[in-house]
């Protein structure tokens, strides 16, 4: 023990300077996007007996171990916020991109283009034999079909790219993924002896950060030391041996588990033949469902799910609850390998595609053949009898495609294909969105007489394959209204060809001056019975105040939840975030300490010198 002061004075020395390369790194840190504080954690090392054998006396100081301040609960809440603020920042930007697409009030928008329209109408009643305002009738028609076009492919645009942020953000997350997974690999090496990867730790809680903006996510580290979780060691020595494995769980399914990543995977939603399946009728083809790498499918209709990746479902797939709907009334076996349904009270009858998938008690089975019978209000489609027999019995109700409520893309297509079916038929044949009669259209344009005496024309039809439909398309066939959608719809060609077809007159009024229909019609605009909300003009108003009120509500939503996201982040920072002038006070301190270790070192060696090579000497 003859030089025990001068080990207890060096290890004082090398305690401060180590305390002070750690108050170096978090000053060079302090500006470090996810750095957290660290301090060094100093014990007094085990004293000795005295030569006496009365008392103990120390043996100096040591740093046992270099940790950084966080709390887990307050990064646990900031990812609980941050996912929310994720799902309504993304549903802010794209809600106002669809409300700029019905620019309203504009000089531009669809009051101004209805208007004008309604304008060419009451010019063609005041003046029913002229070429020029039935010119001008067309054109103002026109006008009104290109809107809703527009409108439609625009929307479907959007769908598109929302439908490519659906993809970037699945690739995002199997990223991080497999980057957790690295870290977790390499936090485990580093801190096999007890030690703490404080820097990797924050690398990897920063991604978990970048995550939770993406989607909603649970972390956990699992003590998995038998020996630790039985209480078998405390203290430091529960430091030594704790062994622990970081999990990272979205929506519920486990992503990461210690070495262990799974990935989500994208899958074009077609049948087995590579055909394209819509979930919805205004879909567009090449749409993904996410699943897990397992082949299981990562449930987007969950009602936990949130974050970024949450806010692009709903407005790529949101239809507001409204897929298609039915009762199962018969399942017939064909002998030909199938099944017929026969499907009752379909709350939508607009499933132009023949193939898709059922859902029935839970089990999806792909349809084909799909047929309406506007007669007796039924559908009927084709299932695989093998994978029909799978189908837990009974079956009542079925389902096309998934409910998602929030209004999305899907929702506002509807909406404006629910126009334009709606104005179309009444124009057409005098009948409203129930089927029944119009008083005053006198069974509309079909029944109206044009300039050459004629009747049976179309003044709307649509376009299937860029070619416009005309009466002749259907002399053995019927317009079919769900076959026109805010896409396809179009001024009929007849009309588009020969103005003399726009029927002005009714049967048995005097031409070419008759006007008769075009009364009608300038009357029908002020029909409130025509939609549930009333007129037309009170219709597309309604959804213009919808999305108004839908993007209002995003944008409140996203405002206050940056608000508390900041709060939490803010103390995050309070307690983990470095404090300049704090660590300017430690560093002052740590180098006192080291100063006066030093100074007693040259103390120590004075006495050893005068011990040693002095004691005696004359």
């Amino acid at each position: 023990m003859s030089f025990l002061g001068l080990h207890i004075s060096s290890s004082g020395l090398f305690t401060a300077r180590t305390a002070l390369d750690v108050t170096a790194h978090n000053i060079s840190n302090a500006n470090t996007t996810g750095y957290s504080r660290q301090v060094a954690e100093q014990r007094a090392t085990n004293p000795l007996p005295t030569a006496t054998g009365k008392g103990m006396i120390g043996t100096g100081s040591e740093v046992y171990g270099i940790n950084q301040i966080r709390s887990f609960y307050l990064d646990t809440k900031y990812w609980s916020e941050n996912t929310i603020l994720g799902e309504y920042s993304v549903k802010k930007t794209q809600l106002s991109l669809i409300e700029s697409l019905f620019n309203e009030p504009s000089d531009s928008g669809f009051n101004v283009i209805f208007n004008s329209f309604y304008d060419a109408i009451n010019g063609v009643v005041n003046n029913a034999d002229s070429g020029e305002h039935r010119s001008a009738l067309m054109q103002a028609a026109v006008s009104l079909t290109e809107y809703f076009n527009t409108v439609a492919q625009s929307l479907k645009k959007y769908q598109r790219d929302l439908n490519f942020e659906i993809k970037t953000k699945v690739e995002e997350i199997n990223v991080i993924a497999r980057k957790i997974q690295s870290l977790n690999k390499q936090i485990y090496k580093y801190e096999m002896d007890g030690s703490k990867a404080n820097d990797l730790r924050d690398e990897r809680a920063k991604l978990v950060d970048q995550l939770s903006k993406i989607v909603n996510v649970e972390v956990e580290e699992i003590e998995v030391n038998p020996d630790v979780l039985s209480g078998k060691y405390s203290g430091v020595e529960y430091r030594d041996k704790s062994e622990k494995h970081f999990r990272v769980k979205i929506n519920g399914q486990i992503l990461v588990d210690h070495f262990y990543a799974t990935e989500l995977r994208l899958v074009p939603r077609e049948n087995a033949a590579g055909d394209a399946l819509l979930y919805n009728p205004e879909d567009i083809e090449g749409l993904y469902d996410i699943k897990w790498a397992n082949g299981l499918d990562f449930d987007i209709t969950d009602p936990n799910l949130q974050g970024e990746l949450k806010g692009y479902i709903d407005m790529r797939d949101g239809n507001n609850g409204q897929n298609f709907k039915g009762t199962l009334n018969s399942a017939v076996n064909t002998g030909t390998g199938s099944v017929l349904l026969t499907i009752s009270n379909p709350s939508r009858t607009d499933l132009l595609r023949g193939n898709g998938i059922l859902v029935a008690n839970g089990y999806k089975v792909e349809y084909s053949n799909l047929k309406y019978d506007a007669a007796t209000n039924t559908i009927t489609i084709e299932v695989d009898e093998t994978r029909w027999n799978e189908v837990k019995k009974p079956v009542t109700n079925v389902e096309i495609g998934n409910s998602i409520d929030y209004k999305g893309i899907p929702y506002y297509l509807n909406r404006l294909n629910e126009f334009v079916r709606t104005f179309a038929r009444a124009i057409n044949e005098g009948k409203d969105r129930m089927g029944q009669d119009i008083e005053g259209m006198f069974g509309g344009h079909v029944n109206g007489v044009n300039l050459n005496g004629e009747k049976g024309y179309y003044f709307f039809t649509y376009k299937e394959n860029n070619i416009v439909k005309g009466k002749d398309d259907f002399t053995t066939d019927v317009l079919r209204y769900e076959m026109i959608t805010a896409e396809n719809f179009s001024l009929s060609k007849d009309l588009l060809e020969n103005v003399s077809n726009i029927a002005a007159a009714l049967d048995g009024q005097g031409l070419p001056s008759g006007n008769g229909f075009m009364e009608a019609l300038k009357a029908l605009r002020n029909n409130t019975h025509l939609f549930r909300e009333g007129t037309a003009d009170s219709y597309m108003n309604s959804i213009v105040s919808e999305l108004g009120i839908n993007a209002k509500q995003a944008n409140m939503f996203e405002e206050t939840q940056t608000n508390i996201t900041l709060a939490v982040e803010n103390q995050r920072l309070a307690i983990s975030g470095v404090n300049i002038n704090e660590e300017m006070v430690s560093m002052i301190q740590f180098q006192q300490m080291y100063n006066a270790a030093a100074r007693m070192i040259s103390v120590m060696d004075a006495i050893y010198d005068v011990t040693i090579n002095r004691m005696g000497v004359s």
